[in-house]
């Protein structure tokens, strides 16, 4: 089992070590600990060569176990044929109780009756609980038996074997399992305290150098444990050593003032320690110094009284409170008489307020509730008590002093009327009064407090309004720009609908030239003007729907970059005249009116075009070029020089594709100028002409 243990451990560690999502970016202190860790993947894999996933010796751990173990196999199954057949003789019908073998003193044998002993020459090893069956080994298995014993010692044998060099071979890396185990122990207390934290739904504190301690909706850790729904658990919020050094929590018996005395205290501990918090906002100070006089430990044995008990806590208090320390005092003045405890109470309060020590602090006197309402440095707090059912709320309010109720208490759990009325009889007019006061107080709170709610909730009603107004908007606004992309869409779309129609009057003037030799230049002139209209309308559409500035360009120089709007190109100026200038732009020059030239707009990268716009250069049509160029017979050095003169020419001439009639042959000069176009930007696209036009000996070219 220790040998298990070891071999799991070097497996997690090995796992960690190799885990990608441990890297510095993603978890940089857990990965600081992991990349201590020492590779272990040799001792690993002896594991696995060793032991299966139930932990059992394998078969292969040796070949000298593989051996024994299919010996063994080989004679168990002769065994049990043996006495199979035994059982199915005839001469042995009466004799055997049942026709089954079984295992008895690490031999296999066979029930025989208590009769039937004599008939079966064999040896006895024993007798079943009822006296009714032997159990005999049949001589005729006995060396059978002998030799499995010795294999299975054998095997006892080698199992030790092989432990004891896996356990030497551990004991050589000793050093490093030392480390890795060390390592792995950080490793599960930070998940120990990370699965701990998400079970009490804790958030991470923010630890400050002052010492002062803000609270907002926390929670007792402990109660987490005891109640089933967290939403059961009432929060609370507190402050201290801002404004305040001091808090006195007053209020009903079993209201809730000791519960959050003793979370305040180990929230602060858990915080300070390194731990999230279930506090949903809250700022934690660096306490070097925690005191607390929580439980009443009075002794009959020592013969210290309750008060007694709180003076010696006090004393330790008194020498080691400073300025940063955390003071928790459960009933501080209690155990004696009222009055004199009220006075000593507030006295020790002064003292620990002058040292600047933090102090909450739980109590029934008026005296401390009246001396938290007039010190500056001191404030009251309560515990919230629902007056019409006379029942703690265990909801704690700062600002307000609480009532203990406790004749109204008295009063509902039937003590007799006379008792309670007497009491209040009794009750000094001043104390009575400011009893009666706090309830005033309290009721007009809890008004206050509703309120406050209820305009809190009219507040988050109108904010969550107006963020659903807000998305409305947003919505609105992602369709107007989806219906303006769809209206862009459409119009290149439509764009490209007019090139494919140009493209098509070219073939026609195409197969004109070839049929006729010559080229009808009004029929090239209308239906360029057809299309540059058609485009000029869209343009504007464009424009409109469009989301980018143009501003036209001014004071045109050479070398200024512009913008030209009919092209969709970036370009420098090269030289001006009096209505045009003339733009590079991609390698090529355009002869370009002013009036298309713009400043370039925000959102247009330098070299941006679109593959539908029409490129218009200033250039004759030449009578001479050809749609075709032959280039079989060449090399491809001499090809290329004929074939980038070409693309040139035909790119000025406005040519939307070309034919390179290159031949099949070997298809190495194919192939070569097919890699070249993959480089040339000048190219749109190129593919095997149809079969009847040429097949894979001609290329048709799409140019840009």
């Amino acid at each position: 089992d220790e040998l298990l243990m070891f071999g799991n451990n070097i497996r997690i560690a090995n796992r960690l070590k190799k885990d990608r999502d441990i890297s510095p970016e993603n978890f940089p202190e857990l990965h600081s600990i992991t990349s201590d860790l020492v590779d272990m993947k040799e001792i690993e894999s002896r594991f696995d060569k060793i032991f299966d996933a139930a932990g059992e010796i394998k078969d292969t751990a040796s070949p000298i176990l593989s051996s024994i173990r299919k010996n063994k196999l080989k004679t168990r199954k002769r065994i049990y044929s043996e006495l199979e057949s035994i059982l199915e003789k005839k001469d042995y019908e009466n004799v055997i109780q049942e026709k089954v073998v079984t295992f008895r003193d690490e031999r296999y044998v066979i029930p025989v009756r208590e009769g039937g002993v004599t008939q079966m020459k064999g040896i006895v090893h024993g007798r079943s609980k009822t006296g009714a069956s032997f159990y005999v080994e049949p001589l005729s298995v006995m060396e059978l038996n002998n030799s499995l014993n010795t294999l299975s010692e054998e095997e006892k044998q080698e199992i030790h074997r092989i432990l004891t060099d896996l356990y030497n071979e551990l004991k050589d890396h000793k050093e490093g399992l030392a480390q890795n185990l060390a390592v792995l122990q950080k490793v599960d207390f930070l998940n120990a305290c990370a699965r701990y934290c998400r079970s009490i739904h804790a958030h991470v504190p923010l630890i400050i150098k002052d010492t002062q301690l803000s609270l907002k909706n926390a929670r007792h850790p402990l109660l987490f444990n005891s109640l089933k729904d967290p939403k059961n658990i009432i929060p609370f919020s507190l402050h201290i050593g801002d404004e305040f050094r001091g808090i006195v929590i007053s209020g009903v018996n079993t209201g809730g003032k000791t519960v959050t005395l003793k979370a305040t205290g180990l929230l602060t501990m858990m915080a300070l320690s390194g731990l999230m918090i279930p506090v949903e906002e809250s700022q934690v100070g660096m306490f070097t110094s925690f005191f607390t006089d929580i439980n009443d430990e009075q002794s009959i044995e020592d013969s210290i009284s309750t008060f007694s008990s709180h003076i010696k806590k006090l004393n330790a208090i008194f020498v080691g409170a400073d300025d940063s320390s955390l003071i928790l005092i459960d009933e501080l003045g209690t155990g004696t008489d009222p009055e004199e405890g009220a006075a000593f109470a507030q006295s020790v309060m002064e003292a620990l307020i002058a040292k600047k020590s933090k102090v909450i602090i739980t109590t029934h006197l008026n005296k401390l509730k009246i001396f938290a309402s007039e010190h500056p440095l001191c404030e009251n707090a309560s515990m919230r008590f629902d007056q019409e059912k006379l029942q703690p709320t265990y909801q704690l309010d700062l600002g307000f002093p609480g009532n203990s109720y406790a004749l109204d208490i008295a009063k509902e759990y039937h003590s007799p009327e006379n008792i309670v009325a007497r009491a209040r009889e009794l009750i000094d007019q001043k104390s009575l009064q400011l009893s009666e006061l706090l309830k005033k107080t309290e009721q007009q709170r809890i008004h206050l407090s509703q309120k406050l709610y209820e305009f809190d909730l009219k507040n988050k009603l109108l904010e969550q309004q107006l963020e659903s107004l807000n998305k409305k908007e947003q919505n609105w606004k992602q369709i107007e720009k989806e219906l303006k992309q769809k209206a862009l869409q459409e119009s290149d779309e439509y764009l490209s609908e007019l090139r494919r129609e140009f493209d098509h009057e070219i073939d026609e003037l195409k197969k004109q030239f070839k049929t006729e030799n010559r080229i009808e230049h009004n029929r090239v002139h209308d239906v360029k003007n057809r299309i540059s209209k058609e485009r000029s309308l869209i343009e504007k559409k464009k424009d409109a729907l469009s989301d980018i500035e143009f501003v036209p360009a001014t004071e045109l120089s050479a070398g200024k970059e512009v913008y030209i709007k009919s092209l969709n190109l970036v370009g420098k100026v090269q030289s001006v005249k009096k209505n045009t200038a003339r733009v590079l732009a991609e390698g090529l020059i355009y002869s370009v009116k002013k009036s298309d030239i713009y400043e370039i707009p925000k959102g247009v990268e330098h070299g941006d075009h679109k593959e539908d716009m029409d490129i218009s250069v200033h250039a004759d049509i030449d009578h001479d070029f050809a749609f075709e160029l032959n280039l079989m017979g060449l090399t491809f050095d001499e090809a290329r020089i004929e074939l980038d003169k070409y693309i040139d020419k035909a790119i000025l001439l406005n040519y939307p594709k070309v034919r390179i009639l290159h031949g099949k042959g070997t298809g190495q000069l194919r192939r070569k100028i097919r890699e070249h176009f993959k480089n040339d930007r000048r190219i749109k696209d190129y593919r095997s002409a149809p079969l009847q036009e040429g097949g894979d000996g001609v290329t048709v070219v799409l140019l840009m």
